[in-house]
């Protein structure tokens, strides 16, 4: 796995754990709670940041 996979995967999964705190569930915004705008985000930049990476790397190693 190259560097910016896995800072793109790290960076991912700390978003996803943020994301999924329960602090963010009791926050409005909008009239949505913090956490499905998160949500909402995260469904949004996952396929674009690996596509990005996945696209700037030209395959293998």
């Amino acid at each position: 796995m190259r560097r910016s996979e896995a800072l793109a995967l790290l960076f991912l999964i700390v978003f996803s754990i943020v994301s999924f705190l329960p602090a963010w569930r009791e926050v409005q915004f909008a009239g949505m709670s913090l956490f499905g705008w998160l949500m909402a985000a995260l469904m949004l930049i996952s396929p674009l940041l690996m596509l990005l990476v996945f696209g700037r790397g030209g395959g293998g190693r």
